[in-house]
């Protein structure tokens, strides 16, 4: 796409799109993954109950918000879902460590690196970006 000055400009950065596309695939993978076999991702779950069932609605829907961001080329869009992706991971660490579920404490290190870190870096590229 070109500017009225002739520069070109794209929609994100590639650090951006990985960092959107990362969000997507893992939230889908857990998702798909809880629905299939709730143990092997919430320890001591059989089978999906009321509470397994939120989460992954939770999520599919995250993953969709950002998809349709993304499909949009909305920084705005991709910026308040993110934002909300990100405060309800950093509710879900918080809930860990207030209720002490040692269960998924381990998996803590994992959401911070791998899902809050990179949201908060995006987010603050979609802030700056929007002014």
């Amino acid at each position: 796409m070109q500017n009225t000055d002739g520069s070109t400009s794209k929609f994100l950065p590639i650090w951006v799109w990985a960092i959107a596309l990362l969000q997507i695939v893992l939230v889908l993978f857990f998702s798909a993954g809880t629905a299939m076999s709730p143990g092997d991702f919430i320890p001591g779950l059989s089978e999906v109950n009321y509470v397994a069932q939120l989460y992954i609605t939770r999520n599919v829907t995250m993953a969709l918000g950002i998809i349709i961001a993304l499909l949009l080329k909305s920084h705005k869009a991709l910026l308040v879902i993110l934002a909300v992706r990100l405060l309800t991971d950093i509710s879900d660490v918080i809930t860990v460590y207030a209720l002490n579920v040692e269960a998924v404490k381990s998996s803590v290190p994992m959401v911070v690196v791998i899902l809050i870190i990179p949201a908060i870096l995006a987010i603050g590229y979609l802030w700056k970006k929007d002014k």
